[in-house]
């Protein structure tokens, strides 16, 4: 912190009078303000215990900008409402009483916050809970491409036909200048209560056209786009809209900073483990300054005792409506870890991980098949277990889908699809990548640096039988265990083979127990000496440097 603050010190407002005509000479005025962004926020007390990230320290780094003297505005770039535990168990409502606090009051309403939807604001497919965490937000959601219809024949109207909250764009004035904030969202989530204009190009780009038309018509002389979407949709968005003057985005979980033409694009890590505080500069001819800093946000800052008091309340109400429904509490001791269980997004969705491999493990073992495969999207506990204990409530957070676990059989040809569908998008942190188990791979980048283009030759890939790792057989018939989301829904992430959910076909599942996830992870443990675990990295998933 102590090198951050004192580079955002500058002057609200820097005048020139020394302008000698039109065309020449020092702009008349110039200006500045800052904008500070999050995204895909889950727990509101941060994670790894609490000693990084959460909104806590969130609000100590706004107040800390605000003392700079420069107005500052915040951004979250969607998903906050779901998943995480805490929103399982009391549907998102603790996140929104957090946001309406992040000025420092309840109760009044804070113009200078402004929220966009992500996909999994629509996790629920009871659409009064969205309607009600919306409609107690002490703060502006924009959204230009969502609509709402009451019911599945009914027309979709936008949001704002029902809730005051939203806008398909807003204008605020920061230190004279207007900045124009408009929200565009992927339709990831499909609902019955929800009409996007998306996946048909032409009508996402009208729509973001009415909203630039808009905010001109309103006067703005900055514009930034608030989205939740797959980074190359950025880019594209930059690349068709080059007047945006930024766009604050989500979706990924991790820090990201590009530019293409004159338009920035950021975005932050998960959690607020890090944000991205924007330095903007105006002068008369429009922006002439864009500056995308990012800040880890860690121990080093102080959390806010107002924020920290409420995530602790909102900790208690959590155990309280664990112990309801579950019958015990959420600090209930399942089991123990020698090693640390690194169950972070970004190590789950990008490389092999000892928390991975033992519910590989787990899959494997409890169906009897030569290989366990689970997706890194499926486990969503987002934080890391350290050596010690392992409680109800991280059991919650590693299983919070109801999944059950299949077995089918596939060729060596269609488990090589796999794998290299698996590693496609290592680098974006996408939720197919692969933890396994019964097998081991390594993939390549045979794109570049800038563009990367991972995949995996057969020649890579070796499957564990009888007791030794022999080469992938492509001819070959596998056992294969996974999840019952992978079986059915797989085509979602890329597993063309995996339809049956979407009207298609997926193999055969064999016969078997009818295995729930989460109980047979806790079956292994009773079979576990001490009921520890003690599964490490161990070179099951590497990357090889160069073509083969």
């Amino acid at each position: 912190m102590r090198g951050f603050l004192p580079a955002l010190l500058l002057p609200a407002v820097l005048l020139c009078s020394c302008s000698t005509g039109p065309g020449i000479g020092k702009p008349a005025w110039i200006a500045g303000f800052t904008l500070l962004q999050v995204n895909d926020t889950y727990k509101i007390e941060g994670l790894e215990n609490g000693s990084k990230g959460g909104f806590a320290r969130l609000r100590t780094l706004r107040r800390q900008l605000e003392a700079s003297g420069r107005p500052v505005l915040v951004l979250h770039a969607g998903d906050l409402l779901f998943p995480s535990v805490m929103s399982k168990y009391l549907m998102g409502r603790p996140m929104i009483q957090t946001l309406n606090l992040l000025d420092g009051a309840a109760g009044r309403f804070d113009p200078l916050l402004i929220a966009t939807f992500g996909n999994h604001e629509f996790d629920s497919r009871d659409p009064a809970v969205l309607l009600e965490r919306v409609g107690e937000s002490e703060f502006d959601w924009v959204s230009a491409n969502v609509y709402f219809r009451p019911t599945p024949e009914a027309p979709a109207a936008p949001f704002g036909d029902r809730l005051k909250q939203v806008r398909e764009a807003v204008v605020r004035e920061l230190d004279g200048v207007k900045v124009g904030v408009f929200g565009l969202t992927t339709d990831a989530q499909e609902r019955d209560y929800i009409r996007y204009d998306y996946a048909d190009p032409l009508a996402r780009s009208a729509a973001v056209r009415r909203a630039l038309d808009r905010l001109r018509d309103a006067g703005a002389q900055v514009i930034v786009a608030l989205t939740h979407q797959d980074l190359a949709e950025d880019e594209k968005l930059a690349a068709e809209f080059p007047e945006i003057d930024l766009i604050a985005g989500g979706h990924e979980h991790f820090h990201i900073a590009r530019k293409v033409g004159r338009t920035w694009i950021g975005k932050a890590d998960s959690d607020i483990q890090s944000a991205i505080v924007w330095d903007i500069q105006v002068d008369a001819r429009g922006v002439v300054g864009v500056e995308p800093r990012k800040l880890d946000v860690g121990a080093e800052i102080a959390p806010d005792p107002l924020l920290r008091a409420e995530a602790d309340r909102n900790q208690d109400l959590l155990r309280q409506a664990m112990r309801q429904a579950r019958g015990h509490a959420a600090d209930n001791l399942v089991g123990r870890t020698t090693v640390l269980l690194e169950g972070v997004e970004t190590a789950v969705r990008s490389r092999e991980t000892a928390l991975g491999n033992f519910l590989a493990d787990v899959i494997r073992t409890r169906l009897g098949t030569d290989i366990g495969l689970i997706n890194g999207g499926a486990i969503r506990i987002n934080d890391n277990i350290p050596p010690g204990p392992i409680t109800e409530l991280d059991m919650e957070g590693i299983f919070y889908f109801d999944d059950r676990l299949v077995a089918f059989r596939l060729n060596g040809s269609e488990l090589l699809e796999m794998l290299r569908n698996s590693v496609s998008k290592r680098h974006l942190g996408d939720g197919r990548f692969l933890q396994v188990s019964g097998l081991r791979f390594r993939y390549r980048n045979v794109g570049s640096t800038s563009v990367p283009n991972y995949t995996v030759d057969a020649r890579d890939v070796k499957v564990l039988r009888g007791g030794r790792f022999e080469p992938l057989q492509l001819n070959r018939t596998y056992r294969v265990g996974s999840t019952d989301f992978i079986w059915k829904s797989g085509y979602i992430d890329g597993y063309r083979r995996f339809a049956a959910g979407n009207g298609g076909s997926s193999p055969p599942r064999l016969a078997g127990p009818d295995l729930d996830f989460r109980r047979a992870a806790e079956d292994m443990f009773d079979k576990l000496p001490n009921r520890t675990v003690t599964t490490t990295v161990e070179g099951r998933i590497t990357e090889a440097s160069g073509a083969r």
